[in-house]
């Protein structure tokens, strides 16, 4: 009979274990979520802050590409490529103004957002995806039924 207690506790710890790994994998995978959008919504506030500065003198082409930016959504995979792209020309070019006399602390608050908000996605991303990893999520293959979170290929706006 002592084998029968055994077995039930062996289930009850499995399961028990099962049930915290679902959980955290999905926890994650939702974190990740929640940060992208964070990230997208911190992009759109750095390009409206840059169509701010439409007319001034020097920030013709920044303006176009805050433009570009903010007419690309991110919902496919190609959008999102096409997205990445426009975003990385617009740093390059707000990094070629930083030493114009008009640049104002807007858009130097709004770089550091972005790139506050681009470290925390990366990192919730790490750790969604390393979760997907764990035994117990490829027994119950979490991987297949959750869709991996990606990176952002977007450079660094305050460097």
């Amino acid at each position: 009979m002592w084998w029968l207690a055994v077995l039930v506790t062996i289930v009850a710890v499995v399961g028990a274990y099962a049930t915290w790994t679902v959980t955290r994998v999905e926890r994650l995978h939702r974190r990740a979520h929640a940060a992208e959008t964070a990230l997208l919504a911190k992009l759109d506030d750095r390009a409206e802050t840059v169509l701010k500065f439409v007319g001034n003198p020097g920030f013709e082409e920044v303006v176009a590409l805050a433009l570009s930016v903010v007419a690309v959504p991110a919902d496919t995979q190609r959008q999102r490529e096409l997205r990445e792209y426009a975003e990385n020309d617009l740093t390059r070019a707000l990094r070629e103004l930083a030493e114009n006399p008009v640049w104002s602390d807007d858009l130097d608050a709004a770089n550091r957002r972005v790139a506050l908000a681009r470290q925390i996605h990366s990192d919730f991303v790490r750790d969604a995806v390393a979760s997907r990893s764990l035994p117990m999520s490829v027994v119950l293959r979490l991987d297949h039924r959750l869709p991996r979170p990606e990176y952002w290929d977007i450079e660094d706006p305050v460097h």
